[in-house]
């Protein structure tokens, strides 16, 4: 049997167990992210897991909030935001980032297991896995929904 049969034989059996609620699992991966705000001031931060609410934390310097999840393909969307702000002086900072999506390329650098960032009072940075550096990626002020005020201490 040739090589090309053997593929085809694999892709069959593949897409006979393929079920579009459930989708083909890609693997595991992290995204984290890390409060390093130059001014040492707590990061307040909401993320969501598509619609699912991941809950608001106040992470302090050097802090990092933690996820994993089983990267799917569907033929859904999937993605993780978060709302984002802290005190510059007498202002809050605050916006809406995009940390993993399913369907766009958020970073420069795809990540693969690990989609880690790091919040400065620049904005945000993503670490590169396979040049092993901190790449500076989404700027301050993000123009997307608002974080809630009262939530930034």
């Amino acid at each position: 049997m040739s090589s090309l049969n053997l593929v085809a034989i694999f892709l069959l059996a593949l897409l006979a167990r393929f079920e579009p609620s459930s989708g083909v699992c890609l693997g595991r991966r992290h995204a984290n992210v890390v409060n390093k705000l130059e001014n040492r001031e707590t990061l307040m931060i909401h993320c969501w897991w598509n619609s699912e609410d991941m809950g608001t934390r106040n992470l302090e310097y050097d802090e990092e909030f933690k996820t994993a999840f089983m990267d799917v393909f569907t033929f859904q969307h999937a993605n993780i935001g978060c709302d984002m702000g802290f005190k510059d002086g007498g202002t809050t900072r605050k916006g809406h980032f995009l940390l993993y999506d399913t369907g766009l390329h958020v970073r420069t650098r795809e990540c693969y297991k690990w989609c880690n960032w790091a919040v400065g009072i620049y904005g945000l940075y993503a670490y590169d896995e396979v040049d092993n550096k901190w790449d500076y990626e989404i700027p301050w002020p993000s123009n997307h929904r608002d974080v809630d005020e009262q939530n930034v201490r």
